[in-house]
C-alpha cells in the first residue's frame, strides 16, 4: 500500500540509528550549550556535538537541554512529550520516550501564517494536549492525574529536527536541543473523558497526509501525560497551572517540504488550521 504523501520519519533525514554509546571526551556541558544557543538563536540548525561530550547519558544531555532553556530567557510555557509513538522509537532504535520544553515565544495561535523559511527542518505533527490547573511539584500516579488537569485539547507541534551532522546525531543531541521543540498551536479546551477515542486527520491543502488514534501516545493519553510530569517534575521542573502538556505525535510525522494550508480534523474534539509560505 503506497503511504500518504510526505510520510517520511526523522530516519530519512537522519539515517543512523541513535547509537547508545559514545566514546569521545573533547568538550564540556557549558560549551555545548553554548553552541546550541548560538546555533538557536543565529536561526541555525543545531549542532551535534555529543562524539565531543564527556560522560555522556541522559541526565548529561537533560542538563545540556535545562542550560539551553535558561539561555533562551523566555518563559515557560508547558513541557512536550517526544518518540512516545512506537513507530517513531522504532525509527530511532531506541524504547524510552524523551522531553522537552516549551516556551512561549513558540506559541502560535490557529489560523496562523508561518514562514517555513523559520525553521531548519520543519516537521508538522498532530498531538493532544492537557492544560495544568493546579501545580504539581511532586510525581503523581495515573489514578491522581485529575486532579491536576483542568481540560485537554488538540495541538499541533511544528518541530524542527534540523541538524548540523545528521548522519552522526544521537538521542543525547536531540535531547540536548530540547528535542526539536520550535512551535505549537493550541485548539479549544474540551471534555477528558473519552479522549482516549480521539482519532485525527491532518491534510495540506484538502490532501490527506496521515490519520492518528490517541492511543498511539505510550498506549493510553492518561499514562502519556502521566509519564510527562513525572518526567519534568524528576528534572526539578515544577509544572504550574496554564501550563501546557503535549503527549506526543499521532500518526506519521510529516515533513513541512512545501507551503499550504494544513488542517487537522479532530472530529468532535476540534479542529486546528494554520499556513506555511
Amino acid at each position: 500500500m503506497d503511504r500518504p504523501a510526505e510520510q517520511d520519519t526523522i530516519a530519512e533525514v537522519c539515517p543512523l540509528a541513535f547509537p547508545r554509546a559514545i566514546k569521545s571526551n573533547r568538550m564540556n556541558n557549558d560549551e555545548w550549550v553554548d553552541l546550541l544557543y548560538e546555533a538557536r538563536v543565529g536561526g541555525k540548525p543545531a549542532p551535534v556535538c555529543s562524539s565531543r561530550v564527556s560522560g555522556l547519558d541522559h541526565a548529561v544531555a537533560y542538563t545540556a537541554q535545562a542550560g539551553l532553556v535558561e539561555r533562551l530567557e523566555a518563559s515557560i510555557t508547558g513541557f512536550k512529550g517526544a518518540l512516545t509513538n512506537k513507530a517513531a522509537q522504532a525509527a530511532m532504535g531506541i524504547d524510552v520516550p524523551v522531553s522537552g520544553v516549551l516556551l512561549e515565544d513558540m506559541r502560535l495561535t490557529a489560523g496562523s501564517i508561518v514562514e517555513l523559511g523559520n525553521y531548519s527542518h520543519a516537521v508538522v505533527e498532530t498531538e493532544i494536549g492537557f492544560c495544568i490547573g493546579k501545580p504539581v511539584s511532586e510525581q503523581i500516579s495515573t489514578d491522581g492525574l485529575m486532579e491536576y488537569v483542568e481540560y485537554c485539547l488538540p495541538m499541533i507541534e511544528i518541530a524542527d529536527i534540523g541538524c548540523d551532522d545528521p548522519a552522526a546525531m544521537t538521542i543525547y543531541d536531540f535531547i540536548a536541543a530540547n528535542s526539536a521543540a520550535a512551535g505549537y498551536i493550541v485548539g479549544q479546551g474540551s471534555e477528558l473523558e473519552a479522549v482516549n477515542e480521539v482519532t485525527v486527520s491532518l491534510f495540506r491543502d484538502g490532501e490527506l497526509l496521515h490519520e492518528g488514534r490517541a492511543k498511539e501516545a505510550l498506549g493510553d493519553q492518561f499514562a502519556a501525560a502521566t509519564w510527562l510530569i513525572n518526567q519534568v517534575v524528576g528534572q526539578g521542573y515544577t509544572i504550574e497551572p496554564g501550563f501546557f502538556l503535549m503527549t506526543g505525535s499521532l500518526g506519521a510525522l510529516q515533513m513541512a517540504t512545501k507551503p499550504g494550508l494544513y488542517s487537522a480534523d479532530y472530529g468532535a474534539f476540534g479542529k486546528i488550521e494554520f499556513e506555511f509560505i
